[in-house]
């Protein structure tokens, strides 16, 4: 098994060699000993089927891909197998962000201009929930278990920690100016809030349900991802065109990767015991 320092400069071989073969388009080159690769499968799919109306969030269970597109208050349930759409399902205003449960059985949206968030029967392909948080819900992540969400607020500066089982609001978390993302560690023991007007990650103690830190990323920050061996989190900074990697252990930034476009996600897409790969578009 790598350890964590090694498996670091691992993900950079295994990008590397991911885009040789020609599976997306390289960011700029820098003297960072990473590659980036822009570009995920199964959202390349999703814009494939949709053309004029292309996704800006999907979450995946098995080969069944459930897309925002980036117009319209709707959710699309698509087959990536046989590129059809399956499903449209009429959601609040401005849907931003979703997650699939680990069971596959609901799909929760968060709907930014209606304030609230719709929960989806997947089976029965509707709305069967709307819950009314309030202050402009963004960006939603489920902790590892699977038994509660957080939502970030974007207008409200807030974190809302809701219980799937019974849609229990259990905890509201101030953090920093106008989170947009948020991310869960693989243990369960922390958030990580990336707060897009701040220029900054809120750390959330995800057990006593508050912020117990804050660290400097770069300009207008709108994605983070966890790595599932929980060492690093990536930041997806828009307005500075770059990557911030985060050392947990550290709780600091240990390497900004400049890029030649401004991203707006990030993603762990797969990993196992020595290896993961992350996405940026």
């Amino acid at each position: 098994m790598l350890n964590p320092i090694n498996k670091f400069v691992f993900v950079s071989i295994v990008l590397s060699s991911f885009l040789l073969n020609g599976c997306g388009a390289l960011f700029q080159a820098s003297s960072e000993p990473i590659s980036i690769q822009v570009g995920y499968k199964p959202f390349g799919i999703a814009k494939q089927i949709l053309q004029d109306n292309p996704p800006m969030r999907l979450a995946l269970a098995g080969t069944t891909a459930y897309v925002i597109p980036e117009e319209g208050d709707e959710v699309v349930v698509l087959d990536l197998e046989r590129r059809v759409v399956e499903k449209r399902i009429p959601v609040g205003k401005n849907p931003m962000g979703l997650v699939v449960t680990p069971d596959g059985r609901f799909t929760w949206v968060t709907n930014h201009h209606s304030d609230d968030v719709s929960v989806i029967d997947n089976a029965a392909r509707a709305v069967v929930k709307t819950l009314a948080l309030g202050q402009n819900p963004c960006g939603i992540a489920l902790s590892p278990d699977g038994t509660l969400v957080y939502i970030t607020h974007h207008g409200g500066n807030k974190v809302s920690v809701v219980r799937v089982e019974n849609f229990e609001t259990v905890a509201v978390v101030e953090v920093g100016t106008g989170p947009m993302a948020v991310t869960v560690t693989p243990d369960g023991q922390f958030a990580y809030v990336a707060n897009e007007a701040g220029n900054s990650v809120s750390i959330v103690d995800a057990k006593g349900y508050r912020e117990v830190g804050r660290i400097p990323v770069g300009a207008a920050p709108k994605s983070i991802a966890a790595t599932t061996d929980g060492w690093w989190v990536y930041v997806a900074n828009s307005g500075s065109s770059s990557l911030s990697v985060i050392e947990v252990k550290k709780q600091a930034v240990v390497k900004t990767l400049p890029l030649d476009r401004s991203p707006v996600r990030v993603e762990v897409v797969s990993s196992d015991s020595d290896r993961y790969r992350v996405v940026v578009w």
